[in-house]
């Protein structure tokens, strides 16, 4: 929350401050996208694997259907712990977009700050420059 902030008062150290923000943000984003990836094929595989040893159980009755098989696979406590991992790592690559996003926005709302912060500079160097006269 503090890094999405500004320092209204600092607004040079906000800038100087936001480029490494995007880049520590953007890193983050780019491991919580690998871990979503990396998560995603181990589930495949543990599918894969689950699905090939259901088959072979359920073969011993007369009939098998897909259901049967994906609610055998879909019931195993290891297949459900990695979908609950995927699951969480999604959520934290959301999160991590999300900050990325803000930080975007951050960044606007500051050059839109320095423009404001200009303008009253100019504003009141022109009065005072009025003042002279």
């Amino acid at each position: 929350e503090i890094d999405m902030k500004i320092d209204r008062s600092d607004l040079n150290g906000e800038f100087v401050r936001q480029s490494e923000l995007a880049a520590v943000y953007g890193f983050l984003f780019a491991e919580a996208e690998k871990e979503v990836n990396r998560v995603d094929f181990y589930l495949s595989t543990l599918y894969a694997k689950l699905d090939r040893e259901v088959r072979e159980l359920l073969s011993e009755k007369k009939k098998v259907t897909e259901k049967m098989v994906e609610n055998g696979i879909i019931s195993n406590e290891a297949y459900q712990e990695v979908k609950y991992q995927l699951i969480t790592a999604k959520e934290s690559k959301r999160l991590l977009k999300a900050a990325c996003d803000a930080l975007d926005h951050k960044l606007q709302a500051l050059i839109n700050a320095g423009a404001d912060h200009r303008k009253s500079f100019m504003d009141q160097k022109a009065l005072s420059n009025d003042k002279v006269f």
